[in-house]
């Protein structure tokens, strides 16, 4: 064999041991963990120009690897953690990998277009037939977080006054990532974190908790979870929505308030709820109104909505709130317990009791009727130790200010001996009928009547020319005894009226006198007017104008008792008694009412031989709020001795009580013509100032 032979010999095996061992590479065969192919070459062999350095790439990135061995035409081959990638320019078994740059230039780089995990290994580049290999380069790869996801998101609810826990994932990073909680631009702190090494040994999962109290957290508000590592400096983002669930939070509202009895109330429910209102319902006193299915009721209210509370109730998916008001109804007094009549024994105690509600607070008067004495301001009205004169009507009266006023009637009987009224001294005409009249009050009832008189006893029916009759009326019982012909003995008997009941008895004297013929003449008036005043409420007054006026008929005695009541929130009416020579009678003259302060009377007496008599009788008041005041005047008529027609001058006199000055003014007119005295008289009008 030739020395050119030899060479080429040499050449051939040297060719033939690169290629084994760049087919062993291929397949994956390792000598001694890092596969090495050795080649000899005579003289000076290359060298590596470039050669891979530590990288650290985001995974789904580009990256490559330099290698350059100028002058060098052997086989290159890349390794992987040891492993063999391929060939110079064959790395067909890796799609994600080429080896790019000039082959002439001797430009072996690894290029990796889009990094993956697998790709966080040690890379070394190797020239076979040259025998060299480059340093180790450790490609680390990165992996930024999965988005962040927060446990119950987008929305997270809970209960009013419950603590609020968000649990935040950030999965698969590498690095493991970093988690912080951010509200309003500001970092929430007191964040729990944990991690979790996942099968591949490379990445981790963080899972981050945060707590957060009852009173650090609003509805509505938004919190941020922010997972970052080095892969994903800026971090990722989610966010949840913090969705407070509460029962419906209720206000009542009423309008108008306070309101008079008989208006229009509104009644507005307004409900905060979440989840929303399902549905309202609403109740008075208890009792639902079905009608009745929104937020607002409207009603005409009375006296019953100021103890009834009306109730909305607010229902939502987690419950009902029931909220209740009361109206302020100004109502007037209203009867809660009314008075019962009694009837007790003489000397003990009689106790009765009124109750009234209203609204505002009322006033309680008890009064006896025809007294204007106040005899209690409360509820009860004790009387102690009765008297007959005790009895009669008592009144319990109410007044609502600036509203109304009501009252209520009770009667007092006191059980007793029975008390007899009568004038002692009765009128009958001689050769007529004649009647003697004894008035008994007797409580109980009297058991028997008796007149007498000389021998005779006489308790009813006719005896010779007497006949007792007895009738019982509501204020008593009348006995009458009458006589069919009077002769002039019997103005000459004594008549004795006695009456018994359980209790005891009374007597009465009675004298009969003969009536004369009445004769014309002048007529003297005698007016003694007394007004009082007491207020009531609702700035209305009482007005009581009281008159009495003697008439005296020379040689015929007669008697006219007047009394007028005025009262302005009552009806007005006038009684007259008149007492005379052979009847007892009683009038109720008409009146008209011209305003609430002005009334006309026109009382006319017609009786017996009396020429009929006009009376105009003409009242003004002027009234004023004091408690209680007095005021009277006196007024005297006397005619001047002239020829008919007759002038009477007044004279007015008046008796103020201090510190109230009044004036008054009286005006009267009297002409007398023949027999029929006609008279005009203008009472006082009295004006006081406090």
């Amino acid at each position: 064999m030739t020395l050119r032979g030899r060479k080429t010999s040499i050449v051939q095996f040297q060719s033939q041991i690169a290629v084994c061992c760049c087919n062993l590479c291929h397949f994956n065969i390792a000598l001694s963990s890092r596969l090495f192919c050795v080649s000899w070459f005579p003289g000076a062999g290359p060298v590596f120009t470039q050669q891979p350095t530590d990288l650290v790439v985001v995974a789904g990135q580009p990256v490559t690897l330099p290698c350059s061995i100028p002058g060098y035409h052997g086989m290159v081959l890349w390794l992987r953690d040891g492993m063999a990638l391929g060939v110079n320019r064959d790395v067909s078994g890796y799609p994600r990998y080429d080896i790019v740059g000039d082959h002439g230039k001797g430009e072996y780089h690894l290029l990796i277009q889009r990094t993956e995990m697998q790709d966080d290994a040690f890379f070394e580049c190797q020239a076979i037939q040259a025998a060299i290999r480059s340093r180790p380069a450790r490609l680390t790869v990165l992996v930024p977080p999965d988005d962040p996801v927060i446990v119950g998101s987008p929305v997270v609810s809970l209960r009013a006054g419950d603590h609020l826990n968000l649990t935040c994932h950030a999965d698969n990073a590498k690095p493991a990532a970093s988690i912080i909680w951010i509200r309003n631009g500001l970092v929430l702190s007191g964040a729990m974190y944990s991690k979790t090494l996942l099968r591949d040994g490379r990445r981790e999962s963080t899972v981050s908790t945060l707590y957060l109290s009852p009173s650090n957290i609003e509805s509505g508000q938004q919190i941020t979870c922010r997972a970052s590592n080095k892969a994903a400096p800026n971090g990722k983002d989610t966010t949840v929505t913090v969705d407070i669930q509460h029962l419906p939070l209720v206000n009542l509202t009423v309008d108008p308030q306070p309101v008079l009895e008989g208006n229009l109330v509104r009644f507005h429910c307004a409900a905060k709820a979440n989840p929303p209102v399902i549905y309202y319902r609403w109740a008075k006193g208890g009792h639902p109104i079905p009608e009745v299915t929104g937020d607002s009721y409207e009603v005409v209210v009375d006296h019953s909505f100021f103890t009834e509370s009306v109730s909305c109730e607010v229902t939502n998916a987690l419950g009902n709130t029931n909220i209740s008001r009361n109206v302020d109804v100004y109502f007037g007094p209203r009867m809660a317990a009314e008075p019962q009549s009694l009837q007790v024994d003489l000397g003990s105690d009689a106790i009765f009791n009124c109750a009234w509600t209203g609204n505002p607070s009322l006033t309680i008067v008890w009064m006896k009727r025809g007294s204007g004495v106040v005899l209690s301001n409360k509820n009860t009205l004790t009387l102690k130790a009765v008297k007959q004169e005790d009895a009669g009507k008592y009144l319990c009266r109410a007044v609502v200010p600036r509203v109304g006023a009501g009252e209520k009637e009770v009667s007092l009987t006191v059980n007793g001996p029975p008390t007899i009224s009568s004038t002692q001294t009765q009128q009958a005409l001689y050769g007529e009928k004649g009647q003697i009249k004894c008035f008994i009050r007797s409580t109980p009832p009297p058991d028997r009547i008796a007149w007498s008189w000389k021998e005779t006893v006489l308790e009813s029916g006719t005896s010779g020319r007497y006949t007792v009759e007895t009738v019982s009326t509501e204020e008593g019982v009348i006995s009458t005894l009458t006589m069919s012909n009077i002769v002039p003995a019997d103005f000459q008997t004594i008549y004795n009226c006695t009456a018994w009941n359980s209790f005891g008895s009374d007597t009465e004297i009675i004298r009969l006198k003969e009536q004369g013929e009445a004769p014309s003449g002048g007529v003297a008036t005698l007016y003694l007017p007394i007004y009082h005043s007491v207020p009531l409420y609702f700035s209305v007054s009482i007005y009581l104008s009281l008159e009495l006026s003697l008439c005296i008929s020379l040689g015929l005695p007669c008697l006219y008792l007047d009394i007028y009541i005025l009262a302005r929130s009552r009806s007005l009416f006038l009684l007259q008694y008149l007492f005379f020579c052979r009847s007892i009678s009683t009038y109720l003259s008409p009146f008209l009412r011209l305003s609430p302060f002005l009334s006309l009377y026109l009382p006319i007496y017609v009786s017996g031989s009396l020429p009929p008599s006009l009376s105009i009788c003409l009242t003004f008041a002027i009234p004023i709020s004091v408690p209680l005041y007095f005021y009277s005047s006196l007024r005297l008529s006397l005619p001047f001795l002239s020829l008919p027609p007759s002038l009477f001058i007044t004279l007015p006199l008046s008796l103020p009580l201090p510190p109230h000055p009044s004036l008054s003014i009286s005006i009267s007119v009297s002409l007398t013509s023949m027999c029929v005295p006609i008279e005009v008289s203008l009472h006082p009008v009295t004006i006081c100032h406090l």
